[in-house]
């Protein structure tokens, strides 16, 4: 298979050594790596390294075919000689050493499973090439597992699977909303509870409970704003959504209401100001892998109300630093009517009509006590921060993969019994 950079490994990157006369040290060397632009790299790569990372576009050869969702080729230009790979959900097709990060499944070859096609990127996982498999969740290192659970090359692929969370930089601020608004005494009661959700995917990350949230508050003369930033992506584009576009019309027509604030988009410094100035972010989500929102959040010092699926309960704890609703799941904590085949049926749209409608009451009957106890409102505020910052900061992540890279080269991975999910090695 062509390698994407053009060019055969750098000599020496076998062991991690650089080339002679390369003035790498032996004990810290500076290695050349190739990796992916932008999201959801970003999140699971280092913001800041001393090797020279070298992020490029890749090659959309999905675009050709939904069976190629699994591999991906990143683009060749400029030619530079690379010691490591480092991909992100799709196999890459290269000669370089690679290690490949995942939020699920993996290979992404869904109903493919056993075909020739599927043993090719088993194959590629399973061989010395490939240096680490590494899931962003203790949830996303399940679901491998069980995929691959009744597949020969299963302890081959076990023995080089760790656990590393995503990261974000940690903004130098101060809980914007520790003495409440100007005029008020500090732990006075303000005047509006202030809720926010963000996603793009409306429906499937909990827009609709978001809005019925407001409607619910709105007549009951309870004091809720609800800001909505999202392009309202709903149906077809989504695995959880009813695919009937006139479905959505009843909650599209709530963003025009008194205490919702609708924006289709906004620049990233206004959604971490609109995190900074809100009591509670919502991510009433049907089916997330982990939820990068949810740590921007909290880094924001906004605690999050969320479902208890996906990697989410990892890192929310009821009560504490953010509140977690109950969903029906299946084994491997995902909703149970995940890309379910009637979605375009009159029963599925009941049945998420009324889930919309108990998550948006369960939500209000777990957002209120807090916001008549201010001082309990406060510590999840901070706890949520301190979560935040000792599982997801950027700066320890950043030297996270300085070393893992170095190991990686060095031998085909061992990983040892030791460490854990945010510091360092996981044993699968």
């Amino acid at each position: 298979m062509a390698d994407p950079s053009g060019h055969a490994p750098a000599a020496g990157a076998a062991n991690g050594m650089g080339a002679p006369g390369s003035g790498r040290d032996a004990a810290s060397p500076v290695l050349s790596v190739l990796a992916p632009v932008g999201y959801p790299w970003q999140f699971n790569g280092p913001r800041r390294s001393r090797h020279r990372i070298d992020n490029r576009l890749f090659v959309p050869v999905n675009k050709l075919s939904t069976r190629y969702e699994g591999v991906t080729m990143l683009n060749p230009w400029p030619p530079r000689r690379f010691d490591l790979l480092h991909g992100f959900n799709r196999i890459p097709l290269t000669r370089l050493p690679f290690i490949l990060g995942f939020e699920s499944h993996l290979p992404r070859a869904f109903g493919m499973e056993g075909s020739g096609y599927w043993n090719r990127l088993v194959d590629r996982l399973a061989s010395p090439q490939c240096r680490a498999i590494v899931a962003i969740s203790e949830r996303a290192r399940r679901v491998f597992l069980d995929q691959h659970r009744d597949d020969p090359r299963l302890e081959a692929l076990r023995a080089k699977l760790i656990v590393r969370y995503p990261n974000m930089p940690v903004p130098a601020i101060e809980d914007r909303l520790a003495g409440e608004q100007p005029g008020e005494r500090p732990g006075e009661q303000p005047e509006t509870m202030r809720l926010l959700f963000v996603g793009s995917h409306f429906a499937r990350k909990g827009g609709c409970v978001a809005v019925r949230i407001a409607e619910m508050a709105r007549e009951r003369g309870l004091p809720i704003e609800v800001t909505v930033i999202s392009k309202l992506e709903v149906g077809a584009c989504s695995w959880t959504d009813p695919t009937n576009q006139d479905f959505y019309k009843p909650y599209f027509e709530l963003l025009k209401a008194p205490n919702v604030v609708f924006h289709q988009g906004l620049p990233n410094a206004a959604v971490l100001q609109a995190l900074q100035r809100s009591h509670f972010s919502l991510l009433p989500t049907f089916s997330d892998t982990f939820g990068f929102s949810a740590i921007e959040a909290m880094m924001n010092f906004a605690p999050v109300l969320g479902t208890r699926q996906g990697a989410l309960p990892e890192f929310i704890t009821d009560g504490e630093n953010g509140l977690l609703l109950d969903l029906p799941l299946d084994h491997l904590d995902e909703w149970v009517h995940s890309s379910s085949r009637e979605r375009g049926t009159a029963a599925f749209e009941r049945m998420f009509r009324d889930e919309v409608t108990r998550l948006a009451e369960a939500s209000l009957a777990r957002l209120l006590p807090l916001w008549e106890d201010q001082p309990r409102l406060h510590a999840m505020r901070r706890a949520a921060r301190e979560t935040s910052t000792r599982l997801f900061d950027a700066d320890a992540a950043s030297r996270f993969w300085d070393d893992f890279y170095v190991e990686a080269l060095r031998r085909p991975l061992q990983v040892s019994s030791a460490g854990s999910a945010a510091s360092g090695w996981q044993a699968a």
